[in-house]
């Protein structure tokens, strides 16, 4: 996916303020964040025009504006609100973390995350990507689509190996697609990280395609994982198409 410099810089600035919590000069900034000064005023100062950001003794920092809209844009969000109770249920009664995840390019994008309580545990957070090539919830995704969509898909992925165990060509990759499809769940052991598992089956909700994923330690999860693809099944059966 193309990326758009500018605006990747202004969410840049966004994630400093986030880690810095406290107003910053325009030197700390665009030191920290790598930017030109020139660069970096010219976005704080479009920021600050916008409602955006504020500058007081030389020092600059973000207005409520950014949280009032956030809660907004959330408010009427479709599919994390909706699911979260699926997702809060899955955990409970798995006792592991669970993940609304959606495809975004040839990439998953995490929607909401309800993180296990356990001190080992799968860690994950929203906004976070993973390679589709080597995710449960990818294959998830992926087993929706016509097959012509699919193997075109699958031609275009960058098949990065993070593991030994990583799936690193098209036929390799829809092959494992295929067995999913036929179990009724996706599993990824071991693929994305090592001495981790997780299980993934994709649910229809107003008219876009999601996939509930749980994520494990191997150490915890191995055994399991017919029962958690079995989970996962019926709470994809009991959402329906939305």
């Amino acid at each position: 996916m193309s990326e758009v410099k500018s605006a990747k810089r202004v969410l840049e600035i966004l994630r400093f303020f986030v880690q810095e919590k406290s107003p910053a000069s325009l030197a700390r900034i665009s030191s920290a964040l790598s930017f030109p000064k020139s660069s970096c005023l010219a976005l704080l100062e479009t920021l600050m025009a916008e409602g955006y950001a504020y500058q007081a003794d030389g020092r600059y920092y973000l207005t409520s504006r950014w949280l009032h809209e956030a809660q907004v844009v959330a408010e009427h969000d479709q599919l994390a609100p909706r699911l979260r109770p699926t997702l809060e249920r899955l955990r409970q009664s798995l006792g592991e973390t669970v993940i609304l995840a959606k495809l975004a390019g040839t990439r998953v994008l995490y929607l909401d995350v309800v993180e296990a309580d356990h001190v080992l545990r799968f860690s994950a957070h929203v906004g976070q990507g993973k390679a589709v090539h080597a995710s449960a919830s990818g294959r998830a995704l992926l087993s929706t689509l016509p097959p012509d969509e699919l193997a075109a898909l699958a031609r275009t992925i960058d098949y990065q190996a993070f593991t030994a165990h990583t799936l690193t060509d098209p036929r390799a990759l829809m092959a494992a697609v295929e067995r999913g499809r036929q179990r009724g769940w996706h599993v990824n052991l071991s693929e994305h990280q090592a001495d981790t598992v997780s299980v993934a089956v994709p649910v229809q909700l107003h008219g876009v395609t999601v996939a509930l994923v749980v994520g494990a330690p191997t150490s915890r999860a191995a055994e399991r994982i017919d029962d958690i693809g079995q989970a996962l099944a019926q709470a994809a059966a009991d959402i329906g198409p939305g």
